[in-house]
């Protein structure tokens, strides 16, 4: 009784403890949101006060080209009539011209670094209301984890260890899982949004400046980065949840999946399956599914290898597989922490009460070998 007694009071201890740091942390996540709503009302203000000077380049730049006009105009009747006209007459039509053309090239450089400069803007407004948004959403799931510690904390014991690990254990799966499509979405389509962009100004400065042909060209690189945001964005819809898995279970899935990867990638897949081809559970499937896809991905990414072959083998209480490349390998003693892929599976075959081991060597490829106990 004493001992339960001490057990309780430390285990108060530390929800009290957890509560005042994830209290903490939503007043953090708060103060982040209101900064960045300052912010995004400031840039609000800078970017209107942009297009009103972008304007008024647009419509000084379109004075200026009729001042050009004229002057050159008056220029050439001057040339062509110059036994009429003294020397200081040419001068001052030949510097009037000039001084029209620098004013109109300076009016246009700035006209330029306005544009330039509101896009930089537009783009920073879309990344603050997407940290807002991201923002609201974790203090709706950091409020539902400060409930659940408060209003559990009279339960039993038992019950309330038990439910603790659970929602820590989903909270840091969760908190994982978007900081993994974050760094996916960053590397992947925010770029190439951003190149995107960058060739669409660029195309239209060389269309202005260089004819369509060469725009052409620029446009043809246009669609080749469009086509590979488009791939990336539809790996990551795919890599969020196959749905190919719920309605024809894992084979037809990992079949699936191998081929788009091997479309997307230009890399050779083969798949090798023997023995029973009953579905496993939905659990089971999902996890198995994401351990294959989760080892063929670090093949494609680190070993720079032409081929990936995965072999299943699926006995009545067991499921066998092996990813192995022909790249160039590594020392497996060297993987540490921030080997994101590796540590994500070793904790995914934990919950499946599985095993793995990688065996890799420099210059000789890797084996994925992992085992799953069919429940």
């Amino acid at each position: 009784m004493v001992n339960h007694i001490t057990d309780r009071t430390a285990l108060e201890h530390i929800i009290t403890n957890m509560i005042d740091t994830v209290t903490e942390s939503k007043e953090e996540i708060v103060r982040i949101t209101e900064n960045s709503a300052n912010e995004y009302s400031l840039i609000q203000t800078e970017l209107k006060e942009l297009t009103q000077k972008i304007e008024f380049h647009i419509q000084e730049s379109e004075r200026l080209d009729l001042l050009v006009k004229a002057a050159k105009n008056k220029l050439v009747q001057v040339s062509k009539k110059f036994h009429i006209h003294s020397e200081q007459e040419i001068r001052e039509a030949y510097e009037l011209a000039n001084q029209m053309q620098l004013e109109r090239f300076l009016i246009q450089k700035e006209e330029m670094a306005s544009q330039q400069r509101r896009n930089d803007l537009e783009r920073r407004l879309l990344s603050l209301q997407d940290t807002m948004e991201r923002a609201d959403r974790l203090v709706s799931r950091v409020s539902v984890v400060l409930n659940f510690l408060r209003d559990d904390l009279q339960q039993e014991y038992s019950d309330m260890m038990k439910k603790q690990e659970m929602a820590i254990s989903v909270f840091e799966a969760a908190e994982r899982e978007r900081r993994h499509l974050a760094r996916e979405m960053h590397d992947g389509p925010a770029q190439s949004l951003a190149h995107i962009l960058i060739r669409a100004d660029l195309i239209e400065k060389t269309f202005d400046r260089r004819g369509k042909e060469e725009a052409f060209a620029e446009l043809h690189e246009l669609k080749r980065l469009i086509r590979g945001a488009l791939v990336d964005v539809r790996r990551l819809i795919y890599d969020l949840r196959p749905m190919s898995l719920d309605d024809l279970g894992f084979l037809p899935t990992l079949e699936r999946y191998l081929h788009q990867t091997e479309e997307y990638t230009a890399i050779k897949t083969r798949l090798n399956y023997r023995g029973n081809r009953a579905r496993l559970s939905e659990k089971l499937e999902i996890n198995v599914f994401r351990l294959v896809q989760e080892a063929v991905q670090n093949a494609i990414k680190h070993s720079k290898t032409t081929e990936i072959i995965v072999n299943v083998e699926q006995a009545l209480d067991v499921i066998h597989i092996h990813v192995r490349d022909h790249g160039v390998g590594f020392v497996p003693s060297m993987i540490g922490q921030e080997s994101f892929g590796i540590v994500g599976m070793r904790e995914r075959i934990d919950l499946v009460d599985g095993s793995i081991n990688i065996d890799s060597e420099i210059g000789k490829g890797t084996v994925v070998r992992m085992s799953i106990p069919i429940l």
